[in-house]
């Protein structure tokens, strides 16, 4: 059975000789020596810069290049979890302002939002430490809430706070 390697050193090999180039050719065309050539033709290690380049003198492609529809719907995935984040930021952004403010719509925020808290803790919904995390940002002064809100993107715990935040309902 053939290895991935041997099969593209089979094909390669193919190539070069339907065109027809020696191996002396191909490899000066390339800028490797012919040693190097033969080991890619048998399908030995080879750098893949160096497999790329030949593939690239003999006009080919590689197949194995072309997104998979599970890679597609990876990447589809990692860029609606992306947006989801970004839309969350934004948010907190939104409620960080509110909170500089403060009125009684800070007010109403942060009761609502101890409120989320004390649920979280008696029904045990929720890590602790996201309980603990959230009553210590929530017992500050309405300023202090909102540099701690502001200041979530340079704690490497921000991004997981904002996904279990209290504040689920407060800002559209």
């Amino acid at each position: 059975m053939s290895t991935l390697r041997q099969s593209i050193g089979e094909a390669l090999r193919a190539a070069r000789i339907s065109k027809p180039m020696s191996q002396q050719e191909l490899a000066a065309a390339v800028g490797i020596s012919r040693t190097t050539l033969v080991q890619i033709e048998k399908g030995n290690d080879a750098q893949m810069s160096n497999v790329e380049k030949t593939a690239q003198v003999l006009g080919l492609e590689f197949g194995i290049l072309e997104e998979s529809s599970a890679m597609a719907r990876r990447r589809t995935a990692r860029s609606e979890l992306q947006a989801k984040l970004a839309a969350s930021r934004e948010k907190h952004l939104k409620i960080a302002v509110q909170f500089a403010l403060g009125g009684p719509e800070a007010a109403a925020l942060k009761t609502g939002a101890l409120k989320m808290v004390k649920l979280w803790r008696d029904k045990q919904l929720c890590s602790p430490v996201y309980i603990d995390r959230w009553q210590q940002i929530l017992e500050a002064n309405p300023q202090q809430v909102a540099q701690s809100l502001l200041a979530m993107d340079d704690d490497e715990w921000g991004p997981a706070l904002r996904q279990n935040t209290p504040f689920a309902v407060a800002v559209p």
